[in-house]
């Protein structure tokens, strides 16, 4: 699959890059500053700009399969939902965070909108925006990410509320469940909580995209 990545030089960004050419993507990088990533010399290609840029995001995207925003926000949003339908893409994955709909734990929830309110709102309109858009959407909505080593598996539900999992989440899972989402076309439409792994993997957890995943679908 040919994906282009916004937000590749950040921390989880790098990490799908590495993963992305790992899996046998053609992975595009976006970014606005290119000397700032990691020598990969299978990278398909490497494009400078700013995704606040109309004209930079349109040229990004020609040619793609897919895109995954690991960096999100409405005027990121805004761009992609005019830019995509333009070049005939219509796959978008893109992040977010778990505090934007829930509401518990309370204590947690209140605090982190409390310092990151400004934040929350914009990534609140940003999914808004993706949910009308006519796109093949889906969010990841992320717990609190840590530079950890992976586990290998996480947590996922489809509820404004962790059914399970731990609170903190490595960017190198969260990675690779940006790539297992990017890839599984029954997740458009839909909108992931995604959580650390807990306990022990049981028989009864199935596997998202060949990754294991603690899956609570009830809803």
């Amino acid at each position: 699959m040919r994906i282009l990545l916004i937000g590749s030089t950040g921390r989880t960004g790098r990490h799908v890059l590495a993963q992305g050419i790992e899996r046998g993507h053609e992975i595009t990088a976006f970014a606005r500053r290119p000397e700032l990533l990691p020598h990969m010399p299978k990278l398909a290609g490497v494009q400078q700009g700013d995704a606040h840029d109309l004209e930079a995001v349109r040229t990004a995207v020609s040619g793609q399969d897919a895109v995954i925003a690991a960096v999100g926000g409405s005027r990121i949003a805004d761009n992609l939902i005019t830019a995509m339908p333009e070049a005939g893409v219509s796959r978008l994955v893109m992040t977010s965070s778990r505090s934007v709909p829930a509401t518990r734990p309370r204590l947690a929830v209140t605090l982190a909108w409390l310092f990151f309110r400004q934040a929350y709102v914009d990534l609140a309109r940003a999914e808004g925006m993706l949910q009308v858009s006519g796109l093949d959407w889906t969010i990841a909505r992320a717990t609190m990410l840590t530079d950890k080593p992976a586990a290998g598996r996480v947590h996922v539900d489809f509820e404004d509320n962790a059914t399970g999992g731990a609170m903190q989440l490595s960017r190198a899972d969260y990675a690779m469940t940006l790539l297992d989402v990017v890839e599984d076309s029954e997740l458009i439409g839909k909108a992931l909580g995604i959580c650390g792994p807990k306990g022990k993997v049981s028989p009864a957890r199935r596997t998202l995209r060949g990754s294991t995943v603690d899956v609570d679908d009830s809803g």
